[in-house]
């Protein structure tokens, strides 16, 4: 399957290096600046090599590459939790969230598959299903601590709106209308309005 890392040694050698060509070319050229010569470059394999692992090309790079950022977010995010309070849970929930894409420029493009359309390869229908129950997931886990926080608002609604929010300030910053530390204000203000409405929340977790 194009969107998975294949078990054969030299197969996943040549996935794993032309989708980490791949997210640095597309950071730096966009995806309709980058070509397949670019890709095989930066990834030091032949145009051919792409071609047999992913098919259509340069859209089941990018397929491939949304389900890897969207698997590393949900390890990210699932990994084990250091608080012990449901309040400080949903805090560091935040906290990862806004971490990983801070480190991760790309990824509300590339998980909303932003550049692609499905009917340019199958991969990319694919890989919307995956994506989409990947985030769904993460979204339960979130609401599953703010429930067990107590909140004063519905508690899915208060988590969809956070992550709106959040997403909203990232790309504002993408699209250079808000510089670094604009960024950084907004998501702390997303940040200690989620926590203001959980019960019984103390200063130091806000």
């Amino acid at each position: 399957m194009v969107l998975d890392t294949p078990s054969d040694k030299r197969k996943r050698r040549t996935h794993t290096a032309v989708l980490d060509g791949a997210r640095s070319l597309f950071l730096r050229h966009g995806y309709r600046g980058t070509t397949i010569e670019m890709l095989a470059t930066a990834a030091d394999v032949a145009v051919s090599s792409i071609y047999a692992n992913f098919p259509a090309g340069k859209v089941d790079v990018y397929a491939a590459l949304a389900w890897r950022t969207a698997q590393s977010h949900a390890e990210q995010m699932t990994a084990p939790i250091d608080a012990v309070e449901s309040t400080h849970v949903v805090a560091e929930f935040l906290d990862r969230y806004i971490a990983f894409h801070r480190d991760n420029p790309l990824a509300l493009r590339l998980l909303a598959l932003t550049d692609v359309d499905k009917s340019e390869s199958a991969s990319v229908g694919e890989a919307k299903t995956k994506i989409d129950t990947a985030l769904g997931e993460l979204i339960d886990s979130v609401t599953r601590a703010v429930v067990d926080a107590g909140a004063d608002v519905v508690p899915r609604a208060l988590v969809l709106n956070a992550w709106a929010a959040m997403n909203g300030a990232v790309s504002l910053h993408q699209r250079r209308i808000v510089d670094r530390s604009m960024l950084d204000a907004m998501l702390a203000i997303t940040r200690a309005d989620m926590l203001r409405h959980l019960k019984g929340v103390p200063d130091e977790t806000r």
